[in-house]
This record gives C-alpha cells, structure tokens and sequence, in this order.
C-alpha cells in the first residue's frame, strides 16, 4: 500500500477561553487531517498547559475528542513540546490515543528524512531563553508539576506569562530569531529537510548554498486558522487553513 500523506501543525495555543479557535481546529482535524497516514504538532498545541490536572477542565475536551477521534480512523497523532505546553505527557498520549514525542523528532517520509521540530532550540542568539527553558525543564519543575493544585498552578503561569511578555519586549526580533548555523548544525546530521514553528514566520527559508538545498519550512501561529505543511511523495508544501483566497500564497 502506498505511503499515505503527513500533515503538520504548531502553535495553535488553543484555549478554553477562546472556543471560537477551538471549533476551527476540530475542523481542521475534520476537513483536512481526517484520513492523513499520520499528524504531527510541532509544540504549542495549547495555549498552556500546567500539567495532568489540565486534564480534568472541561474546555478542553472537544481537542482531545477530535485528536482521539483521529486517532480511531486510523491517523498516527504526535504531539511535540512546545515552550508553552512542553508539560505534555503520557496521561495526554493515552487521552488521545497518540504520543507525545519531546521537543523535536526525526522521521522518514516518503523516503526522505526530515528533522521535526518546535524551533525554539533554533534560536540560539537568545541566551536568557535557552538557560531559562533549561529551568523550566528541569526534574523539581516537572515534579512540582504532578501536585500543585490546578488554581495555584494557574496562578502561576499567569504570573510567568507576564514575566515572558516583558521579557520579550526588551528584545530584538534578530535576537529572537532563528539562527542560521543552529539550521546548518541539524542539517549536518543528514535531513531532506527541516519543519518548525515557534518563531510565528510562515514561509520557506533555504540556508544551502552552490546549488545545495537546505530547506526549513517555518509553520504558522493559529488565529482564525493558520499555515500547516502538508508532506507527500512530492515533498513538503506549505497550505492555509482556512484557504487563502485565490490568488493569495499559503504563507502571506
């Protein structure tokens, strides 16, 4: 039987708190996932995610409903860390009938390897991020995780939201960004290529060069719906969800 099709997602932060986005995604999964070999989302699935207590809030059941409900057709769902749900674990595998797979994994489609990943280990110029995520990581933290009540959990990542806005605030989008030689390093270990998010840039870059191809396809952040990857015997294409009106590229 053929290879069938993968079709990839990131940072949707969806939120019980905006089920209008909530209801685009269950489409999503519906139109378009629906009858994909395999679905993958590369970090950030949710707006957060405080750990196994997230479980028992009602809001967020049409997700894993709709994840579950993929996962019952037939569809292999993968879920990555992101910087805002990287608490994701196997209490939410068995919820969906999927697995949650870290920050980044490598896979073979269609005969070509490709590297998938959040993005946010990519943006190596920002060095108070990448020592505060190993923190944040951290065995305690994950730990801690498991028994804080959900009210004092929540207060918590609302506080550390508000530090992360400021914080971001006071930097530079190079500083932020995705670093080329980081691209290189990965493309280094033998990929066809490269598929993230996290930085909320749509588009294709190319970091080869003397007609080699080192291409990363950089997703889109959610909001109304957002740019997905769609991977065949083709390779990798970029897509928008809803379309874009004709005319218009997937990444605009």
């Amino acid at each position: 039987m053929p290879e069938g099709r993968a079709i990839l997602a990131s940072d949707l932060h969806l939120s019980p708190a905006r089920p209008e986005e909530m209801e685009i995604f269950v489409r999503f999964t519906r139109e378009v996932v629906a009858g994909a070999a395999r679905f993958f989302v590369l970090g950030d699935l949710f707006n957060f995610w405080v750990g196994p207590a997230n479980l028992r809030v009602p809001g967020f059941a049409p997700v894993f409903d709709a994840l579950s409900a993929l996962s019952a057709g037939g569809t292999e769902v993968t879920l990555l860390h992101g910087n805002r749900d990287f608490l994701l674990d196997e209490e939410v595998a068995r919820r969906i009938g999927g697995r949650v797979a870290g920050e980044e994994t490598a896979v073979e489609l269609h005969g070509r390897r490709y590297l998938l990943l959040h993005g946010d280990s990519l943006c190596t110029a920002d060095v108070g991020y990448q020592r505060s995520k190993v923190r944040m990581r951290s065995r305690p933290v994950r730990w801690l995780a498991r028994v804080l009540p959900l009210p004092l959990a929540l207060r918590i990542v609302r506080r550390m939201r508000r530090a992360s806005r400021e914080s971001v605030a006071q930097k530079t989008a190079q500083e932020m960004g995705i670093v080329a030689e980081a691209v290189r390093a990965r493309f280094r270990e033998g990929y066809a290529a490269l598929v993230c998010g996290h930085v909320h840039d749509p588009g294709v870059r190319e970091f080869g060069g003397d007609g080699e191809s080192l291409p990363l396809f950089v997703l889109g952040a959610w909001r109304q719906g957002g740019v997905y990857a769609v991977v065949d015997a083709a390779g990798v294409r970029l897509e928008r969800f809803p379309p874009a009106p004709r005319g218009k590229g997937p990444a605009t």
